[in-house]
């Protein structure tokens, strides 16, 4: 996986692979995502579990509808017991022989890869835009007075045993 991986960078981001110190050019959003996928292909090989999350080849009309939000809630109890867990499918470019190295059956197909281990460094706050600025009624972009209503903090002190 590890090879596989390295390929698809090269690929998504053959710039950024042939000169990593252009990354540090970038804005900070930019930079930061580009150098975690970065550090996630050259150290793949550490991960201590990549879960690859399959479904049945035909079973549904929307393949992986039910898969992912399965994928969601897997990633938010990952984070929440401090483990760092991300979809990466640069693997996925071994196509077949990754379904041979996996021995995944014929009637399955692979949706997704999800390394997951104890993350380098500690997560920050997650931040989050209030509610009014996400929320609209009817239309983008017009008020929704529920939303309105809503605290621009959110309701976190409710949840964590600081509110009413």
């Amino acid at each position: 996986m590890q090879g596989w991986a390295e390929i698809g960078w090269s690929r998504y981001q053959p710039e950024f692979s042939a000169h990593p110190e252009k990354i540090d050019d970038l804005p900070r959003t930019q930079r930061l995502t580009l150098r975690s996928v970065q550090h996630l292909v050259e150290n793949l090989h550490e991960a201590p579990a990549i879960i690859a999350v399959l479904g049945l080849k035909g079973r549904h009309s929307t393949p992986g509808g039910s898969t992912f939000p399965a994928v969601q809630n897997l990633m938010l109890s990952a984070r929440a017991l401090g483990l760092g867990c991300s979809v990466f499918n640069l693997p996925m470019r071994g196509g077949d022989e990754l379904l041979e190295l996996l021995d995944i059956p014929e009637n399955n197909q692979l949706y997704c890869l999800l390394p997951i281990g104890y993350p380098t460094d500690r997560f920050g706050p997650v931040n989050r835009k209030p509610v009014k600025a996400v929320v609209y009624r009817e239309r983008f972009g017009e008020t929704w007075p529920f939303a309105e209503e809503q605290p621009d903090e959110g309701w976190q002190a409710r949840w964590l045993g600081g509110g009413a």
